[in-house]
């Protein structure tokens, strides 16, 4: 499926400038258009009705109102001011090989409102979220959980070339499938691809072979797939340790095979990648 249309979710206070940068990395090699969703928090729930206001008071949800149309206008500046840095037009074109950005703000629940309109995205772009805020560990949660569509969660290095040198992390999961399938198109721009794989009792090369045989059969050229390196350590530093090594800017790999409560508690590679990853993530569930 081509890559056509990117969402970048902001909020009150939230800088998305990094993120708009990586998007329109990518939207300039795909064709895509940018998607920033601006969410405004629910007022009922930031401020909640009073029955009694004194004389001359002023109730509660009028200063949080105002405060957020305050806020939203600043990020929407901010926003336009980006698009004029960039070079990028702020009007929808409805030419396919046309990249824009467009700006839409709606008010309510962030992860509800990040998954809806996910879901009629191609791809979502977020920080990473043991790093920011609340906003950011809930737009990530909705993205991965509840959109069905891939995420693009950043580190703390951003690459001037997303696509110069991508790794795919492959251990023939469902999860793993997902974030191959959902990224053919980027995997097409990308001027190297390497996969890796840890072995595993079942399978002592997790189809690794295959899977460079099936991005074959989809014009995407696999220049090297292998073992990652034999070093003492979690998978998680394994995987991590050969993106260094291959000088990745991406990394590509299935989120959360195990539950997300174990991994939270017990370890797992998912969770090792948030804590340490310092490139970018692609990852689907």
């Amino acid at each position: 499926m081509p890559l056509r249309c990117i969402l970048v979710p902001t909020g009150p206070g939230i800088r998305p400038e990094r993120r708009l940068a990586a998007a329109l990395g990518l939207a300039r090699r795909t064709h895509a258009h940018i998607n920033a969703l601006y969410v405004r928090p629910d007022l009922e729930i930031v401020a909640p009705p009073v029955l009694l206001v004194g004389a001359g008071g002023v109730p509660p949800q009028c200063n949080a109102s105002c405060e957020a149309k305050a806020l939203a206008a600043a990020g929407r500046q901010a926003f336009e001011r980006w698009c004029s840095s960039s070079r990028v037009e702020l009007q929808p074109n409805r030419r396919l090989d046309a990249t824009f950005a467009s700006w839409t703000e709606r008010g309510g629940d962030v992860e509800t409102l990040v998954a809806l309109n996910g879901r009629v995205n191609d791809l979502i772009i977020v920080d990473n979220p043991t790093k920011g805020g609340p906003f950011d560990a809930a737009a990530f949660d909705a993205a991965v959980f509840s959109s069905g569509r891939p995420t693009l969660m950043l580190g703390e290095r951003l690459p001037d070339n997303l696509l110069r040198h991508v790794v795919i992390a492959w251990n023939g999961s469902l999860e793993g499938a997902r974030a191959v399938g959902q990224s053919i198109s980027l995997l097409h721009e990308a001027e190297r691809i390497s996969i890796v794989t840890i072995p595993s009792e079942a399978d002592r090369q997790n189809g690794i072979a295959d899977l460079a045989d099936y991005l074959h059969w989809h014009g995407v050229i696999v220049e090297k797939a292998g073992l990652v390196p034999d070093l003492a350590g979690s998978d998680g530093e394994k995987i991590l340790a050969a993106c260094d090594r291959a000088g990745a800017t991406l990394l590509v790999m299935g989120a959360y095979t195990h539950s997300r409560l174990r991994q939270t508690f017990l370890g797992g590679l998912t969770q090792h990648v948030l804590d340490r990853a310092e490139l970018p993530v692609l990852m689907a569930h």
